[in-house]
């Protein structure tokens, strides 16, 4: 991935992130919490793609993104360990909405998922723009 490379995708995935975000709320003003969580979590995958994109990385799987995430910004100092948790937990909640028979997200959980994706992507967005991202 070359720097010019890095910085397009990294935008990129900025982009997708709010789209992402504007998804989720949409979804969740709707009525519909499975959706609303799955795209709140997008919301924060496709920024915490940014993130290593604008380091040259490219995870290869959804578990693979929280463990360089974590190697490569919550370890150094660079993202706050909580919302390294926030990645994680919401991978995992992204899965139960997908495809736990059962799972149930309240709309208060639903909200608090989306102001969690909302202050991740705002970190990432604060941690890009002093990269010159």
């Amino acid at each position: 991935m070359t720097g010019d490379n890095r910085e397009r995708n990294a935008r990129e995935e900025t982009e997708r992130s709010e789209a992402c975000l504007r998804e989720a709320r949409t979804l969740a003003d709707a009525g519909l919490p499975y959706g609303a969580a799955s795209r709140a979590y997008y919301a924060v995958f496709h920024a915490a793609r940014a993130l290593l994109f604008s380091v040259g990385i490219d995870p290869r799987s959804h578990r693979g993104l929280v463990g360089l995430v974590g190697e490569h910004f919550v370890k150094p100092g660079l993202l706050p360990a909580e919302l390294g948790r926030v990645l994680s937990r919401m991978q995992r909640d992204r899965e139960d909405a997908d495809y736990v028979s059962g799972a149930v997200f309240t709309p208060a959980e639903v909200d608090a998922m989306i102001a969690d994706a909302e202050r991740f992507a705002h970190e990432v967005g604060r941690i890009l723009s002093r990269r010159g991202d």
